[in-house]
């Protein structure tokens, strides 16, 4: 599938640098490392399209401290804290995607790069990228059935879906449309993208990456999930009059090497992923006074 790799990964352009050191008195203060992240996400259009069966998985979740991509509130926040998008003047893998646009097995996602210091695990923002199509109304997320499954109460008493066997009765049924109903009103507002998530990069003893995307894609037909046979004919119905959006999942720790070139995938989609210290220009004020 991936036969084009060797070439999209022999174009990237690579310059190395890291921030000068600093000095206190007599004492050498180890420099902050800073880096450029240039990300590249593509959609593999010649993915297989037969029927298959797909265990559901929710879309990544959002929290307060991260950087969102899409805010430009939340750009200026992180500014504060080293965090900068970079301008598309200041792109390595522009060959890389110039190869990825005329391809025909692949489209392109999103092409974003930022700088951002190197600080440990747990310091680090994530960043929230989205983009792609945006899916209309008539479409609904697969996280929708998640939460419905999780909401339904349990025959045996315990947590709701947590095992196999579900209380049905018209009155569930009817409260369980009225909320769906009211969630799809509500997320016609916000708009549902083809890719969504976050990624993380981290310096400990080596650069690590956690990716949490997901890439969505309508669905077939319906997937038998459960044996019961009034929820299957619920989840019928009520997808008879929307598309559901199926979450496929692209979530890994992988420890990476600055000014390489990394690729990481699955059947549906993938990304580059290149990492390269970033050294800074001399300031005005840094220069040594001529002699007089």
């Amino acid at each position: 599938m991936n036969h084009y790799l060797p070439v999209l990964l022999g174009l990237a352009a690579l310059l190395p640098g890291v921030l000068p050191a600093q000095t206190s008195g007599d004492s050498v203060v180890k420099p902050q490392p800073v880096y450029d992240i240039e990300l590249v996400i593509f959609k593999n259009i010649k993915a297989p399209k037969s029927r298959e069966f797909i265990l559901p998985v929710s879309s990544p979740s959002k929290t307060e401290q991260m950087l969102d991509t899409t805010s430009t509130r939340s750009v200026l926040a992180a500014r504060e804290l080293g965090y900068e998008i970079l301008p598309d003047a200041e792109f390595r893998l522009l060959e890389v995607v110039d190869k990825i646009v005329e391809s025909p097995r692949y489209e392109l996602l999103q092409h974003i790069a930022w700088r951002q210091p190197g600080v440990e695990r747990g310091q680090a923002l994530p960043i929230w990228l989205r983009g792609g199509r945006i899916y209309g109304s008539e479409y609904t997320s697969i996280d929708n059935q998640i939460e419905l499954l999780e909401s339904i109460p349990r025959t045996d008493g315990e947590e709701p879906g947590s095992g196999q066997s579900y209380a049905f009765d018209e009155q569930t049924l009817e409260a369980l449309e009225l909320q769906l109903l009211e969630q799809e009103a509500l997320r016609v507002h916000q708009g549902l993208y083809e890719f969504e998530g976050k990624i993380t990069v981290e310096l400990a003893r080596y650069l690590h990456v956690y990716t949490d995307l997901v890439y969505r894609r309508p669905r077939l037909s319906i997937d038998s999930v459960t044996t019961n046979a009034p929820q299957d004919q619920y989840l019928t119905a009520y997808a008879a009059d929307t598309r559901i959006l199926n979450n496929h999942s692209l979530k890994e720790h992988r420890r990476m090497r600055s000014k390489t070139l990394h690729y990481l995938d699955n059947p549906e989609f993938g990304l580059l992923i290149l990492i390269t210290p970033f050294e800074a220009a001399p300031s005005a004020d840094a220069a040594p006074a001529s002699g007089g």
